[in-house]
């Protein structure tokens, strides 16, 4: 019973914000913004898994990917998706974030380039932790950093540590 009300409070938010801001989409912010979000994207992740059946899905929050080696089937599959967003959601895509890349470009996402032979921390986010390093999130920024780049910008990060501690 209190999954229905939380649904229900959820979409009076939503209904107040995006008649408020005369936008579109889904209202990301808090905790439960973002627990809201996986609950109502549940029927996307289940829809593109079992009818659309991708070589690769990836979905945080709301922005997800799509990967497929062949570029007709993946034009069919984002007009398939954008028709049940639309009608089952009520959700429109982005128009700037509706794009199709060869993977060796990069892809950004997440503030981070992904590669077929790695990936790579984009400069705002290497900068942004660079700028908010301090005692208490060293261990947090250090895993990011890591998990994202090579072994030059882990040295890096290793010297500036060393900086902001003395």
């Amino acid at each position: 019973m209190q999954v229905i009300q939380c649904l229900r409070q959820y979409e009076r938010e939503r209904e107040r914000e995006s008649k408020r801001a005369l936008a579109k989409g889904m209202p990301i912010g808090n905790l439960t913004s973002q627990i809201f979000a996986n609950i109502y994207l549940n029927e996307l992740d289940r829809f593109i898994k079992h009818t659309i059946k991708p070589q690769a899905y990836l979905r945080y929050g709301d922005d997800f990917i799509i990967i497929s080696e062949n570029l007709d089937e993946l034009k069919q599959n984002r007009t398939k998706t954008i028709k049940f967003l639309k009608e089952k959601l009520r959700l429109e895509i982005n128009a700037k974030n509706d794009i199709i890349i060869k993977v060796r470009w990069g892809l950004k996402f997440l503030g981070v380039m992904i590669f077929p032979e790695g990936r790579k921390l984009n400069k705002r986010n290497w900068q942004r932790a660079k700028d908010r390093l301090n005692r208490k999130n060293i261990p947090s920024y250090h895993g990011l950093v890591k998990q994202h780049s090579k072994e030059k910008r882990i040295k890096e990060f290793n010297w500036v540590v060393l900086e902001k501690l003395n």
